[in-house]
């Protein structure tokens, strides 16, 4: 991969893996609900989730998407029903130790979350058919993007839970949690209507 494009691609991942979305929210919420150490799980598995489907997009699912659109339609409504609900839980998660609240997401749960990620799915795409589909060279670009995509993706996880934990003692003052999960859940909700749209 060119230099120049390598460092285009490299802020296409870094930007895309800090900017709000799905799993920064879920990671924040992780963190403030139940701390760093519960968000780890989320911190390794979206990474892998997020490279198995690159190089499944990459091998082949790339063009099959752009010969039946409708697919793309299909994936990106059930992604943001998925996130709406995700969304609607979080809205009613009232404490800490609230059981009808989200949980936080194990290592399978947070690569298999990533099927549903709308963003995951745009930002994969886009990736894929731009910097690795028909450049040549297949399988290096593909390697670089794996590494190019795990890296910022672990990495924001990381900031986001963090940024949650220390927000922990400051929430559990008076209705703060509450507000808190609100917004998030509502964050989380416009994220998944903006997509759709």
């Amino acid at each position: 991969m060119p230099l120049t494009e390598f460092f285009a691609f490299s802020a296409f991942a870094w930007i895309g893996s800090f900017t709000p979305g799905p799993n920064v929210a879920i990671a924040a919420t992780t963190g403030v609900n139940h701390g760093l150490r519960a968000a780890l799980p989320q911190v390794a598995g979206v990474p892998l989730g997020f490279v198995v489907m690159m190089w499944v997009i990459g091998s082949s699912s790339t063009l099959v998407l752009q010969q039946y659109p409708v697919l793309i339609l299909m994936m990106k409504i059930l992604g943001n029903a998925y996130l709406l609900y995700l969304a609607w839980k979080l809205c009613f998660s009232t404490s800490l130790a609230d059981n009808r609240g989200m949980q936080a997401l194990t290592l399978p749960q947070a690569a298999l979350f990533q099927v549903v990620n709308p963003k995951a799915w745009m930002m994969l795409v886009a990736a894929t058919s731009t910097y690795a589909i028909g450049q040549g060279d297949f399988l290096n670009r593909m390697a670089w993007m794996s590494v190019g995509f795990a890296i910022p993706s672990a990495l924001s996880l990381l900031t986001w839970a963090w940024m949650g934990q220390q927000l922990r003692a400051w929430l559990l003052v008076g209705q703060r949690l509450r507000y808190f999960n609100r917004s998030m859940g509502a964050a989380l909700a416009c994220t998944a209507l903006w997509m759709l749209m």
